[in-house]
């Protein structure tokens, strides 16, 4: 008997939606991005970014201070190049999400690192 009532359990819950599945939607097109992020105050933890219309973007890092640089939308990734305590990052491509409150950044092309962003 506990076996059929584990095993049920198991297999409901393996069929069942997850209600809790990731509400995030991947940013497509750059019309979106700017929509969405660009010119608008960021937060990532104890640090800060603004994304700007200009083709620019700085910000502050609590253990670096400040930062600047370039960024394109290019085939539908965010690709930045950054000049963090006078060296250069090199040109990373970022897969972005949203969720409807928070973004979502991951480096190399949605296979590396992710930094969750809030609005400031």
């Amino acid at each position: 008997m506990k076996n059929t009532l584990s095993t049920t359990i198991v297999l409901t819950l393996l069929s069942t939606p997850f209600a809790f599945a990731d509400s995030y939607k991947r940013i497509k097109k750059a019309a979106d991005f700017n929509a969405i992020v660009v010119d608008k105050n960021l937060a990532f933890g104890p640090n800060t970014a603004i994304i700007r219309s200009n083709g620019k973007t700085d910000g502050k890092l609590k253990k670096q201070g400040k930062y600047y640089g370039a960024w394109a939308w290019q085939n539908g990734y965010y690709c930045r190049n950054l000049v963090v305590t006078k060296n250069e990052t090199g040109t990373n491509c970022q897969l972005v999400e949203f969720d409807g409150k928070q973004l979502r950044f991951t480096t190399d092309k949605g296979k590396g690192r992710v930094t969750n962003l809030t609005f400031k």
